[in-house]
């Protein structure tokens, strides 16, 4: 459940945005749209409502910050997306710790115990599809995941980036060219047959 400061009562935006007022009413307006990047873009190792709520703790510090010279979806993405950049990074650190650890246990641990790794496919599936997704370029797995996952159009991607739609366009061309590679050759290897 997220718990979110209140904003202070002069935390006023001073941009058009019809929603750009108090923390508050951003928040009723664009928690669920937030959450539902999250949880896209984050995948399976990060939480998605611990990612909201550290935008949302963002957006209570700086809402007095928005000018309203973009969209307030716009800069609430932006926001979104450096929160779960970080948190990835902050994951992947995490991850290179916990392997180092598994294995001096598994090291020292008698041989006849049952391996741990041992999970169903489908999860084995998903996880591997976000490292495959993590492996591209943060523009090319922003505009994959918001086209294939969240169903926007590439004008929609455009306008919450802020970019020409020839170039979203293009963009998604290289990351499904990009994804589709790394997937074959991460399933190639999972199957045993890459060269």
């Amino acid at each position: 459940m997220l718990t979110l400061p209140k904003a202070s009562p002069g935390a006023r935006s001073t941009g058009g945005d019809a929603h750009a007022g108090s923390f508050d009413a951003v928040y009723r307006a664009h928690a669920a749209q937030v959450a539902g990047w999250a949880q896209r873009l984050g995948g399976p190792g990060l939480d998605p409502d611990e990612t909201v709520q550290e935008v949302f703790l963002t957006v209570s510090r700086r809402i007095g910050e928005f000018r309203g010279e973009a969209k307030l979806s716009t800069w609430l993405f932006r926001i979104t997306a450096r929160v779960l950049a970080n948190q990835r990074r902050s994951l992947r650190r995490r991850q290179r710790w916990w392997t180092q650890l598994t294995r001096r246990i598994a090291n020292a641990a008698p041989a006849e115990c049952p391996d741990p790794g041992e999970i169903a496919e489908q999860r084995q599936t998903a996880e591997q599809f976000y490292r495959v997704l993590d492996g591209l370029a943060e523009k090319h797995r922003t505009v994959l995941v918001l086209y294939e996952l969240e169903e926007l159009s590439t004008d929609e991607i455009a306008a919450l980036l802020e970019r020409p739609p020839a170039t979203v366009r293009v963009w998604l061309h290289r990351a499904r060219a990009a994804f589709t590679s790394r997937w074959r050759a991460a399933r190639a290897r999972a199957e045993g047959t890459a060269p």
